[in-house]
């Protein structure tokens, strides 16, 4: 869908302006089109990494608790377990959220600077 969008402007856009005009047209759309692509390719690194993690240490978590013959040390070990996934699944949020957030930030300076060189021209 959208290489079929980008295509349409593309053709629309060398036949308003010559080859450099139409490049410089372009790079701002080029510019978000890259930040979106590195924030995707960082997210979905991060959660395969984040979802190895959970799977290897749900697995070590059930060996200690096969391991354990006392209801009490059972039931600590499973506390401590999920304390532990929960200040990783916290950590692991904020650091999406930081991803996120310098898009934001580069996408927002690029609509900037087309904005201004539009308004210069």
């Amino acid at each position: 869908m959208y290489a079929k969008i980008i295509e349409d402007i593309q053709a629309n856009m060398k036949q308003a302006f010559d080859m450099r005009s139409y490049e410089t047209a372009m790079k701002p759309m080029t510019d978000l089109f890259e930040i979106n692509k590195a924030a995707v390719e960082a997210l979905a690194e991060q959660q395969a990494e984040l979802v190895k993690e959970v799977a290897e240490s749900a697995m070590e978590q059930a060996k200690a608790l096969s391991a354990e013959k006392d209801l009490a040390a059972v039931v600590e070990s499973q506390k401590s377990y999920l304390q532990g996934l929960q200040a990783r699944l916290i950590e692991a949020a904020k650091v999406s959220q930081e991803t996120l957030a310098n898009s934001r930030d580069e996408a927002t300076n690029v609509v900037k600077g087309a904005i201004e060189t539009a308004t210069k021209h």
